[in-house]
């Protein structure tokens, strides 16, 4: 009974953190957004009569000469209510020059537009605030060299850039964006490898990546990045002194001779230094716990082990002549019914070589698998000493990605573990310019993936099911929010990009609907009658309420889909 107590009081206390923070989000919001009006509207001249947060019944407020400031019960909107805004306000101050459409056209289209910029202008705050918070960035040091790019056999893991164009550097950051700066020309890099400078030249490629919504970035890649892999074996000979030491594929190494390894080059060189000799390791190795949980859950523990490994006095490499090397390119797990595991695939499988051509990393096997699209793929294998073949094509997968798009994939059914870790970072010496740029480079972003959502949902390319109401921003404000401020920051920029955008559409009742009767009467150099006015407002009623509606009923089925979809989910023995 104090279980359920306790479990239900915490539940309780969540909630009410979730709905803190959905408050919290909306309210500045709907504040910045109203402020934009507000100021503009003071700045103009015009009598401000009511500035509310809220809709609906009166909480508190108070008065500063001729605005009454109000918080309101329903935390969903706010508005700035000026005099002779509305078409029925006849009063004779409302036809004075203080009131909102005695103001010239030029002027009354500033005051409408304030807000959705505002909102548009809120993210590069936040977005600054984010990019401030990276004080320390990823050293730059090489951790990954991709084959078949241009620093395949220039560069190697563990190679510190100290400068690149002759321009010295100290994270990866400026690393990548010099490298992205010399696209298809020549570039210099100075490294220090092993204590030794040495210069290398390459010349990076322009590389295209498929982002959110069919987006395509082009940059300038040479084929490295910063993550090493952890010191986790890959044993590719039963005979070999690391399996008859009793090591494992997947053993994760944790001291060499009391030295401690947190990444593979380290082990490497830490092996490399005592060829000949009789080492002992420390490392761990993950166990499977059947049936955890009553079978709900995969749950693996890692238990400590002792090994004495007796290292050969020949070879360049330590490692490989112990029977040792990284574990990418071992299957980890394959899913069940995948075409893989009816070709005959097995975890710790060690992949060889792809329709002929010899495998060097996992993430280049998987793009040239999913290259091959539907054809039959030779994949050779080794398991033990024993080289094998196996024969197959991928299946096809189809869906709906989060932001609604459907989607047609090769499913590929088998998996590596490879973990991989960055080095301790360093202070970053452009913070404030870094800070200006990822604000600016954030925000356009945000913008347009808001616009090419909209566009893509016209075009019938997004589900209508994408689109989301107030449990949605609920839930995310929620999850963000305990991930962290900078990711609470982020939800906050997205949604008021949206808002503001949204805001803008040519929507009577939303700014961008009295925005076009202002183009309109700009054009035709005469106002647009209240009648109209009225009868468009009552189309914009609607359409947002067959707006919400539909926000609604989305955010019901993703809460209690089976409640709304009237499915019964059976279980086959």
């Amino acid at each position: 009974m104090n279980v359920s107590v306790h479990e239900g009081a915490c539940y309780d206390l969540h909630a009410l953190m979730d709905f803190v923070y959905f408050v919290v989000l909306v309210g500045i919001l709907v504040f910045v957004h109203e402020l934009g009006h507000f100021v503009v509207a003071k700045l103009s001249g015009v009598t401000v009569l009511r500035f509310s947060l809220g809709f609906g019944p009166r909480l508190t407020g108070f008065r500063v000469g001729e605005t009454e400031y109000v918080l309101a019960a329903i935390p969903l909107g706010g508005y700035v209510r000026m005099l002779g805004e509305r078409p029925d306000d006849v009063s004779p101050e409302a036809t004075g020059e203080r009131s909102f459409y005695q103001q010239p056209l030029l002027r009354r289209m500033a005051i409408v537009f304030a807000g959705p910029a505002m909102n548009l202008i809120l993210p590069l705050g936040l977005f600054f605030v984010v990019s401030f918070g990276d004080a320390t960035l990823s050293p730059a040091v090489i951790g990954t060299v991709f084959p078949g790019r241009p620093a395949d056999g220039r560069l190697l893991a563990g190679d510190q850039v100290e400068a690149v164009a002759g321009v010295p550097v100290t994270t990866f950051r400026e690393v990548s964006r010099a490298i992205d700066a010399h696209v298809g020309r020549p570039v210099s890099l100075r490294i220090r490898r092993r204590g030794e400078l040495i210069d290398q030249v390459l010349t990076p490629v322009l590389t295209r990546r498929v982002r959110e919504l069919g987006r395509v970035e082009e940059v300038g890649r040479v084929g490295i990045m910063p993550h090493h892999p952890m010191p986790v074996l890959g044993l590719f000979s039963p005979r070999g002194a690391a399996a008859q030491a009793g090591l494992r594929t997947f053993d994760r190494v944790l001291t060499v001779a009391g030295q401690s390894v947190d990444r593979y080059i380290d082990l490497t060189r830490a092996l490399r230094r005592r060829r000949g000799a009789i080492v002992p390791l420390t490392y761990l190795r993950p166990a499977r716990i059947p049936d955890a949980l009553g079978g709900l859950v995969e749950i693996e523990l890692y238990t400590p082990h002792v090994a004495t490994l007796s290292l050969s006095t020949g070879g360049s490499d330590a490692a490989l002549s112990a029977g040792i090397e990284p574990s990418d390119l071992y299957v980890r797990s394959l899913r069940v019914g995948s075409a893989e595991l009816r070709a005959g695939l097995r975890p710790g499988d060690r992949i060889v070589a792809l329709d002929g051509r010899p495998v060097r990393l996992w993430s280049t096997f998987l793009l040239n698998l999913q290259a091959g699209g539907a054809r039959t793929h030779e994949l050779l294998y080794r398991r033990g000493d024993e080289l094998r073949v196996a024969r197959y094509s991928l299946g096809v997968e189809r869906g709906v990605t989060a932001d609604g798009q459907p989607f047609e994939r090769y499913a590929i059914g088998l998996e590596h573990w490879l973990p991989l870790r960055l080095d301790p970072g360093v202070p970053n010496p452009h913070r404030l310019t870094d800070a200006l740029r990822g604000a600016l480079s954030s925000t356009r972003e945000m913008v347009e993936l808001t616009v090419l959502s909209v566009v893509r949902l016209l075009q019938g390319e997004v589900s209508m099911k994408s689109i989301g109401g107030p449990l949605t921003i609920f839930d995310v404000a929620g999850t963000a929010a305990r991930s962290g401020l900078p990711d609470y920051l982020t939800v906050m920029a997205f949604i008021s990009v949206n808002l503001g955008l949204i805001n803008l559409l040519p929507i009577p009742l939303l700014d961008g609907g009295h925005l076009l009767f202002f183009l309109i009467e700009g054009v035709s150099r005469r106002r647009v009658s209240r009648r109209v006015r009225e009868r468009a407002s009552l189309v914009g009623l609607v359409l947002l309420l067959l707006l919400m509606g539909l926000a609604l009923k989305n955010d019901i089925e993703r809460h209690w889909p089976s409640e709304v979809s009237g499915d019964v989910q059976t279980r086959t023995p």
